[in-house]
């Protein structure tokens, strides 16, 4: 198993102190690839919005969608990203991931004040789409700071929560 340690730009979480993936495959698109198959009008304007959205000549297109379309047939399907270097979306598959965020601002309220597993499910479809949630929880750092605490992973059939 190859585990990447990936801290994400492209999501708005100033507070991730860990996103370790057990990463199975990373399929690459160019820009033009996923605007054509996205947009019924040609865009030989292409420009990156954000981490995880492109514009497509006016059209703003949410790479996740691409990859979740792109890669429908693969159960390890996680996440999306813009590699805005290589002008290349990024489509990764993983069979866990273990996410750990601090929650140290005040922005950090949606997923700070909530039930672990109700801030985790909301981390699933950002980071880990198609795995199952094993663990969730808060725990204190060594500063008594508080920190959300996630790990999901490819659970056998017989073993899915219900």
């Amino acid at each position: 198993m190859i585990f990447v340690f990936l801290f994400l730009p492209l999501f708005s979480f100033a507070g991730v102190i860990q996103d370790d993936v057990a990463t199975t495959d990373k399929f690459r698109f160019s820009f033009k690839t996923v605007c054509s198959q996205m947009v019924t009008h040609e865009a030989p304007l292409i420009d990156a919005l954000s981490g995880t959205e492109l514009d497509c000549m006016g059209k703003k297109i949410a790479v996740g969608l691409f990859c979740e379309k792109e890669l429908s047939a693969d159960p390890y399907y996680l996440r999306a990203y813009i590699d805005k270097e290589k002008r290349e979306v990024v489509c990764q598959s993983g069979k866990k991931v273990l996410f750990k965020y601090l929650c140290v601002k005040l922005s950090d309220k949606d997923l700070c004040h909530k039930e672990a597993k109700v801030s985790c499910t909301s981390i699933q479809q950002k980071l880990a789409k198609r795995l199952d949630m094993v663990h969730s929880s808060f725990t204190k750092n060594e500063k008594g700071i508080k920190q959300l605490n996630c790990y999901f992973e490819s659970l056998p059939l017989n073993e899915k929560p219900h």
